[in-house]
């Protein structure tokens, strides 16, 4: 679960090879910083300004191997509205992670859009970040304020749940049932699942410079 609410902005530039020492120390940060921030899950009902702490057996997301996702023990005494704060984190950055892993996997064999944004390195999602022009990056920037404005105004409603961008809870009769908390259940995991992904994917990238199998494609030659 990541915990970190501010928004990091990398200003990417046009990849030479004299740049590959500042590439793996981005990658390096960016593999990091994620795991000091992750952190448990919070109760389905709504957040109240409360200082009761939360039990983990009561969380949505407590499933089966782990019965609880809080390596750095982050929901220890936390209240309801700490916890709620976590799971808005939580779910922001599994969302971004499966975004990323998504495109890691389909932008090398296809990207549609790679000459008219100036891109040459198709194959390696690392470069092509780099490569993407000004525009580009705006226009990523410009979705993700947009995102955020949405999320901004569905806050102003009395059955907001943190994460909850589309208003699905403002339909919803019973928040307990059980197919609604499966779906959070899978969103949730899929999204720990990727957060561990990418950074595993940075991390392999900064030490080795490559995205590529290490461990079972030596194996089968």
């Amino acid at each position: 679960t990541i915990r970190t609410v501010r928004t990091n902005v990398v200003i990417w530039c046009p990849l030479r090879s004299s740049d590959d020492t500042m590439v793996r120390t981005v990658l390096i940060v960016a593999a990091i910083a994620p795991a000091v921030a992750f952190v448990a899950n919070q109760p389905v009902v709504a957040p109240r300004a409360s200082s009761q702490t939360v039990v983990m057996a009561e969380l949505v997301g407590a499933t089966p191997p782990l019965n609880g996702f809080d390596p750095l023990k982050f929901s220890a005494g936390a209240t309801e509205a700490q916890m709620a704060k976590y799971r808005e984190c939580e779910l922001k950055h599994g969302r971004i992670a499966m975004a990323a892993m998504l495109g890691a996997f389909v932008e090398p064999k296809f990207h549609p859009l790679a000459e008219s944004c100036h891109v040459t390195a198709v194959d390696d999602p690392i470069k092509a970040g780099y490569e993407l022009n000004f525009a580009g990056k705006c226009q990523i920037l410009a979705f993700c304020a947009g995102v955020e404005f949405v999320t901004y105004k569905m806050k102003e409603g009395d059955k907001y749940r943190p994460g909850d961008v589309l208003g699905a809870a403002y339909f919803l009769e019973d928040e307990t049932d059980e197919q609604w908390v499966s779906y959070q259940e899978k969103e949730l995991n899929n999204g720990r699942l990727a957060m561990l992904a990418i950074m595993g994917y940075f991390a392999q990238y900064a030490v080795a410079g490559t995205y590529d199998d290490l461990l079972f494609k030596p194996l089968l030659k």
